[in-house]
């Protein structure tokens, strides 16, 4: 016979916390109970052959027989019904279970939007950083270019793996960007680097990004290498002022 599951065997669960399917159970008893009336209706035939040749005690038997087959026919129908409450209840505490994973997966969700939030606010007061910045740095080059010695010029040079980063004295966007590559993070999961979408490097520069040398290095070695070019212009300057002067002063003696 079915027996009726205690409150708290009904809500029992998992130790990772996903409730117990009812259904399974009570179907395996339900297919048990049907077997044991099928068996029982098959075996009536004979209680009853016994019983119509009056066979000493066939009919308290077959009688007895018969209270067996509605017992089982019983137990059958109360465990198909139990099986449909099952069933119902099963579905039910998964609509439950999934609403509450929804719930939870939806509360990391604004986590995640939060953090993602909090981290474009970083990227953007980088970029205000960048950009006051670069700024300062555009005022200093005008500067550099206006206190040039008289008669002296800037030379032209290139900086970066084989000048790739191009002029050393002006705005210095391939210097800049090739450094963003160059810092560029990698990805968690080891597929690639997060590159800002702006980054466009040559393909000589892809191909070893990691063995690029320091933006700021290459800028340095390339001022130092125009300060000692122009001091040879202002020395040379000055020699040829100084011979110019010996050869002025000779000729008024002279005279």
């Amino acid at each position: 016979m079915f027996r009726r599951q205690s409150g708290e065997e009904a809500g029992a669960m998992h130790s990772d916390s996903e409730p117990i399917l009812r259904a399974p159970s009570v179907r395996e008893k339900l297919n048990c109970a049907q077997d044991v009336l099928a068996e029982l209706e098959e075996q009536v035939a004979e209680f009853a052959l016994e019983a119509a040749d009056r066979k000493a005690g066939a009919a308290d038997k077959l009688a007895g027989h018969r209270a067996k087959i509605e017992a089982a026919k019983t137990a059958v129908a109360e465990l198909a019904a139990a099986l449909r409450l099952a069933e119902k209840l099963d579905r039910r505490n998964a609509a439950a279970g999934a609403a509450q994973m929804r719930a939870e997966q939806f509360a990391e969700l604004k986590k995640a939007f939060a953090a993602r939030e909090r981290a474009m606010s970083a990227v953007l007061k980088a970029a205000t950083d960048m950009a006051l910045a670069y700024g300062e740095f555009s005022e200093c080059t005008l500067q550099v270019a206006s206190v040039v010695p008289s008669g002296a010029v800037i030379p032209t040079m290139t900086i970066g793996p084989n000048g790739q980063y191009g002029p050393a004295f002006g705005p210095c966007g391939l210097l800049i960007l090739a450094e963003l590559w160059r810092l560029a993070p990698e990805r968690k999961d080891g597929i690639g680097r997060y590159v800002l979408p702006f980054v466009k490097v040559g393909v000589e520069l892809l191909k070893d990004a990691a063995e690029l040398p320091v933006g700021i290095d290459e800028l340095r070695a390339a001022d130092e290498a125009i300060i000692a070019n122009i001091a040879i212009q202002v020395e040379r300057m000055n020699e040829q002022a100084a011979r110019a002067a010996e050869m002025t002063t000779d000729r008024k003696d002279a005279a």
